[in-house]
């Protein structure tokens, strides 16, 4: 009988780590999504200080989108693997991933939120400089 209560118990927490393990595969989906709408935003068709931009950045520009799109699918599948090692017998494995998913996630909102700063400052700029030019008139 006291066996039966151990696995039980055991049981009841794994489906509470299982719903954590879950919550943050929602979020680095969330991340990777947001991520998606950086990167249209910044290769959509925008005024000459964008073609600028991407023209000077090169390939430090390419990469800091490939990272943030990158890092969102790395950590859903981080998640998704500490979920199903949950489910399965090996639980030891299911913390190691989570962590993981975490750091991606982490990554790619901190590089993410720093290239939309950046994306909003040249969104600035075109408006200065659209609104200089309109006063001179």
């Amino acid at each position: 009988m006291e066996l039966s209560l151990i696995f039980s118990e055991m049981l009841r927490k794994s489906d509470k780590a299982n719903d954590l393990y879950l919550a943050m595969l929602s979020v680095a989906a969330l991340q990777a999504s947001f991520a998606g709408v950086i990167v249209v935003f910044g290769l959509s068709t925008q005024p000459q200080a964008f073609r600028n931009l991407r023209i000077a950045a090169g390939d430090a520009l390419v990469d800091n989108w490939m990272s943030i799109s990158y890092s969102g699918f790395l950590s859903a599948g981080c998640a998704l693997f500490a979920s199903l090692s949950s489910m399965m017998a090996d639980t030891w494995l299911a913390p190691w991933f989570f962590e993981a998913s975490i750091l991606f996630c982490i990554h790619g909102v901190v590089r993410l939120l720093w290239l939309l700063k950046q994306l909003i400052k040249v969104v600035r700029d075109v408006d200065s400089k659209e609104a200089l030019k309109a006063s001179e008139r």
